[in-house]
C-alpha cells in the first residue's frame, strides 16, 4: 500500500509518499494550485506505481484551499482524507519534529499519519449543501462585522451623548436608528423641534413612541455631559456607522430569507427539533452534511467537540472534565444555541436540563449536557427521516 500526504498551501501544494514501513517511497515534490499541477500530481502518483485501489491519500483540512485539491483527486478515482491537524501534529512530537517544520516535512507526515492513523474517506458537499454552508457561514461572518460596527457606535456616543443608550430598551433598535439617523449628535438633538422628533419615534415605533419620549431625548441632549469639541467629526462617524450597520443589516436579512428556503428544500425535518430555528437548523444541517458518514450518535457529538475530555493517571480520575472543543465549532455553536432555546419553553430538553441540575450540576455543565442531548435527537431525525417525536426522546434506539 503507498500513503501519499500533501501539504497545502496558497499557491504550492508539496506531495509526499511512503511505504507499509514508514520509508520514503519518492522525494517530495511541489506542484501548482491548478488544474496543470493536479494532473502533474496525479501522474506523479501513477508514476510510483499507484493505482487507486492501492493508494491511500490525505491532506490537511487547513484554511480553504484543499477542497479543489481532493477534488481533483476524487475525479481521478483516488480515495482521499481530509486530515484533522491535530494528528499530524501528534506525528510530529512522535517523530520529534517540534522545531522542524517545511513543506517537504509537512507532506510526509501527512503521509505517515496516513499509514498509522485510522481516518474514513472524506466526501465533500453537494451542491445545495455547500450552497448552505457558504451562506450560513457568511451571513454569521456579517453579523459578527455588525456587532464591531455596534461597538464602535456605542464608544462614539459614550464620548459625545453618554445619556442616549439608557434612553431607549434597545439603542440599536429601529426607533434609535431612526434618530441616529437625521440627527447624530446631541447638539442637533437639542436643536430639533419635540414635534419633528415625535412624529419621527411615532414612524419608526409604529406608534409606541410619541411626545413623551421626544421631550426626555431633547432634555438629556441639552443635559448631557459628553464632549462638545469635534461634533462635526462625531456627526460624521456616526451617520457612517449608521449607514454600515444598515447596510449589513439588510444583506443578512437577505441572506437570512435564501437561507430560510433553501433549508426547507433540503431538510426540514430538522425544524420539528425543540429548539431549532431556521438559521440554527441551516447550520446544524449545513455541517453535519451526509449524517450516513457518522456511526452514531456519539460519533456526531464528537464531531462538534461536545464530548468530555479525559483526565486520568493511575488511580486518578479527574472528575471536572471539559469538553473537548475538537471538531466543527459552526456544529457546536449551533446545539448549544438550540439548547440554549430550548430551556425558554417546557419540554423534554427543559425537563433534561432540570434534571442534570437537580443531580448537582452546574448550569453550564447541564446546558452542554442538553446540547448532547440535542445532537443525539438531531442525529436520530436525519438518521430515520422522520420528524421528531417528543415521546420517543427517553426511549432507545432500536
Amino acid at each position: 500500500m503507498l500513503h501519499v500526504g500533501i501539504d497545502i498551501a496558497k499557491h504550492d501544494h508539496w506531495v509526499g509518499a511512503v511505504g507499509d514501513d514508514g520509508r520514503r517511497a519518492a522525494r517530495p515534490t511541489p506542484f501548482r494550485n491548478s488544474r496543470e499541477g493536479f494532473g502533474e500530481l496525479v501522474a506523479h502518483i501513477e508514476g510510483l506505481g499507484g493505482d487507486p485501489a492501492s493508494v491511500q491519500v490525505g491532506m490537511e483540512a487547513t484554511g480553504h484551499c484543499w477542497p479543489a485539491c481532493f477534488r481533483a483527486l476524487r475525479e481521478a478515482g483516488y480515495e482521499a482524507a481530509a486530515i484533522d491537524p491535530m494528528q499530524t501534529n501528534a506525528v510530529r512530537r512522535l517523530r520529534n519534529l517540534g522545531k522542524v517544520k517545511t513543506d517537504a516535512v509537512d507532506c510526509e507526515l501527512v503521509a505517515e499519519t496516513v499509514r498509522i492513523g485510522a481516518f474514513e474517506p472524506s466526501r465533500l458537499a453537494d451542491d445545495d449543501l455547500l450552497s448552505l454552508r457558504q451562506l450560513v457561514r457568511l451571513r454569521q461572518s456579517m453579523c459578527e462585522s455588525a456587532s464591531d460596527l455596534k461597538r464602535q457606535l456605542l464608544c462614539v456616543l459614550d464620548q459625545v451623548f453618554p445619556e442616549y443608550a439608557a434612553l431607549f430598551s434597545d439603542p440599536f433598535g429601529e426607533s434609535s436608528l431612526a434618530l441616529l439617523r437625521r440627527w447624530g449628535t446631541p447638539d442637533a438633538l437639542a436643536r430639533a423641534r419635540e414635534s419633528t422628533l415625535a412624529a419621527e419615534l411615532r414612524r419608526a415605533s409604529h406608534g409606541r413612541l410619541g411626545e413623551e419620549r421626544a421631550r426626555q431625548v431633547r432634555e438629556a441632549a441639552k443635559g448631557t455631559c459628553g464632549v462638545k469639541l469635534a461634533l462635526g467629526s462625531f456627526s460624521l462617524e456616526v451617520s457612517m456607522l449608521v449607514a454600515q450597520l444598515d447596510f449589513i443589516s439588510g444583506q443578512c436579512d437577505e441572506l437570512e430569507g435564501r437561507i430560510g428556503a433553501l433549508l426547507r428544500e433540503i431538510e426540514p425535518l430538522v425544524l420539528t427539533v425543540p429548539g431549532v430555528g431556521v438559521l440554527t437548523g441551516a447550520q446544524i444541517v449545513a455541517e453535519v452534511g451526509d449524517v450516513s458518514r457518522f456511526r452514531n450518535a456519539k460519533a456526531l457529538v464528537s464531531y462538534a467537540g461536545l464530548n468530555p475530555s479525559v483526565s486520568q493517571s493511575g488511580r486518578f480520575e479527574g472528575s471536572d472534565a471539559h469538553i473537548t472543543k475538537q471538531g466543527s465549532p459552526y456544529l457546536r455553536r449551533a446545539l448549544y444555541l438550540v439548547a440554549m432555546s430550548s430551556l425558554r419553553v417546557p419540554g423534554p430538553f427543559r425537563d433534561f436540563y432540570d434534571k442534570k441540575r437537580s443531580e448537582g450540576k452546574r448550569h453550564r455543565e447541564a446546558l452542554v449536557a442538553t446540547a448532547r442531548k440535542a445532537a443525539a435527537v438531531v442525529y436520530a431525525v436525519l438518521r430515520n427521516q422522520e420528524p421528531y417525536d417528543g415521546s420517543r426522546v427517553g426511549a432507545r434506539p432500536a
